[in-house]
């Protein structure tokens, strides 16, 4: 990651020390632990990985109890076949590391810990793998009250951050993804506070002129711009700013709700999720 270096002043800017990741299976998560250990070198901080996996009792509706053994010993060969993935990828880092294998499921485990963490790297979702095998960024984003750094989902491409765009509306969440951003935006050469608004809607632009002032006089080079809705999505309006100006990061909050159980993202985050192609910051 370039730029400038963060600030000494650790009373302005709260650095990340540490980095919560999690290590399932090999596709989805070569891309979230290749960014975790980038991100743990440049702010010198703790790289904690975890392995988690549920096991999945038959859908037989009764136990057999030599299928439920052959079940854990295989959760059993997946969290040590992680852990071996995670120390191989670490070994010659230099970086304090910590290392968690828990036979449970992964958005439940995820959430635990990330109580000892300030930031969490995640992948994108990938097809064939389910609940029981990857935390979904649902979870992690509205579960675990910290900052999610979503990987891009077609490459590992390394993030700069040199350039950043910031999606602007003025919300309890979006001022958090600031707050949480701060060590990225700090570091950068340019950050561009976007707001989309509708025609006739400059209303959608409220507070942009404060957050920039309040970003500059943390040091932070950054500018507001009000961004007329042209593409059929918000996440299609985004990717054009980043386009335009180069950006590989976009920080903004979000939002979702509980269903059934389950944590389900709203529309604009999801949308963004499935249809923006570069390093994603969540907060709520």
């Amino acid at each position: 990651m370039g730029g400038r270096s963060p600030p000494h002043d650790t009373e302005v800017c709260m650095s990340y020390k540490s980095v919560l990741v999690h290590v399932g299976p090999e596709p989805p998560s070569a891309a979230s632990l290749a960014a975790a250990e980038q991100l743990a070198r440049q702010f010198d901080a703790t790289l904690i990985g975890v392995a988690a996996e549920a096991l999945e009792p038959p859908a037989t509706g009764f136990e057999d109890g030599l299928l439920l053994q052959t079940l854990r010993e295989q959760v059993e060969a997946d969290l040590a076949t992680a852990g071996q993935r995670f120390q191989d990828a670490v070994a010659e880092s230099g970086l304090q590391t910590k290392w968690l294998a828990i036979p449970s499921a992964p958005d439940r485990v995820m959430a635990l810990h990330a109580r000892g963490a300030d930031i969490i790297v995640a992948s994108r979702p990938a097809d064939g793998f389910g609940s029981s095998l990857l935390p979904s960024i649902a979870s992690l984003v509205l579960d675990t009250a910290t900052p999610v750094l979503v990987t891009p989902s077609h490459d590992h491409r390394e993030l700069k951050a040199q350039r950043i765009i910031v999606g602007w509306k003025d919300t309890r969440e979006t001022r958090r993804a600031v707050t949480d951003a701060l060590p990225f935006l700090l570091a950068a050469d340019q950050v561009i506070v976007a707001a989309i608004c509708r025609e006739g809607r400059s209303d959608e632009a409220t507070g942009l002129e404060e957050i920039v002032g309040r970003l500059e006089r943390h040091g932070v080079r950054a500018e507001g711009k009000l961004v007329p809705r042209r593409q059929r999505t918000v996440a299609d309006d985004l990717e054009e700013v980043a386009h335009e100006h180069a950006a590989d990061l976009l920080v903004l909050g979000a939002y979702g709700h509980s269903r059934l159980r389950e944590w389900v993202l709203g529309g604009v985050t999801q949308g963004l999720i499935d249809r923006f192609s570069r390093y994603l910051l969540f907060s709520h």
